[in-house]
């Protein structure tokens, strides 16, 4: 019964990293794609990055950063609350 109980756990616990990685994953990438794609680091960019920014990649990638970045934000939250109701 408690060998059950543990694997319940575990697997839970791994859903839970899984998706925390996968956020992480995507705020990396989109992020460096982003600086990349849309605002690179030469003069022609800095002339083009208004016009960049407004293209549906570039949407997209903004997207990804802002939501994954809160997601993670959230998952640190949760985890810190948790961690402080099970030491009161």
């Amino acid at each position: 019964m408690e060998k059950e109980k543990i694997e319940k756990y575990v697997k839970e616990i791994v859903k839970i990293v899984g998706i925390y990685l996968i956020w992480v994953t995507v705020h990396y990438f989109a992020s460096h794609l982003y600086v990349r794609w849309c605002t690179t680091n030469t003069v022609l960019g800095f002339i083009l990055s208004p016009f960049l920014v407004t293209t549906p990649y570039c949407n997209v990638l903004r997207w990804c950063i802002y939501n994954c970045a809160n997601q993670i934000i959230t998952m640190w939250t949760i985890l810190g609350t948790w961690l402080i109701t099970k030491i009161m």
